[in-house]
């Protein structure tokens, strides 16, 4: 039996940040242990095989954190499994009620704020990236090969296609009542 499990895609398969603590804790429940968060593991996550584990994971979207963001979590028993991009990934083992990292609503809604912020930016980038491929298409048709139209078409789609995903996931962020 193999002792490494790799998934494809799971923090855009799992958006809404509750929605990958929870994927996260139920893979550690199976025995499937993140092992370490690193900056691409939002494309390809590698798990080991473990004694099935009750792990609370935390979500937090900090792009300047505080000096003191690392100790504050450390202090309260919290382990840094790693970090993507501006997302940190905590994670802390507990027996009973499930511990939680953002005490009171407002601080939710700050997380869920930082998240939604995040996804606007990559939005309007690609969106920005697909109307440049376009002008450019458009101004410069006559004097393109073949090949460079196709690769400009390509361009295009996938600019555009990963701006309607980023509103979806706006939108689906932004509807959720649990950040």
């Amino acid at each position: 039996m193999k002792d490494t499990k790799s998934v494809w895609f799971p923090a855009y398969r799992y958006v809404v940040p509750a929605k990958l603590e929870r994927w996260l804790e139920q893979m550690s429940m199976s025995g499937w242990h993140a092992d370490r968060i690193r900056q691409w593991s939002s494309l390809y996550m590698t798990f080991r095989r473990g004694e099935p584990k009750q792990y609370r994971y935390v979500y937090d979207l900090q792009a300047v954190p505080r000096r003191d963001y690392k100790a504050t979590y450390e202090q309260f028993g919290w382990e840094l499994v790693g970090k993507m991009a501006s997302v940190y990934i905590w994670r802390k083992d507990y027996d009973g009620e499930r511990p939680e990292s953002f005490t009171d609503t407002e601080s939710l809604q700050q997380r869920g704020s930082r998240v939604i912020r995040a996804i606007s930016f990559s939005f309007y980038l690609f969106l920005l990236a697909a109307v440049g491929l376009t002008v450019g298409l458009v101004l410069f048709f006559d004097g393109l090969t073949t090949e460079q139209k196709i690769q400009y078409a390509v361009g295009m789609l996938l600019a555009y296609g990963f701006t309607v995903y980023l509103g979806m996931v706006m939108r689906s962020v932004s509807r959720t009542k649990e950040y």
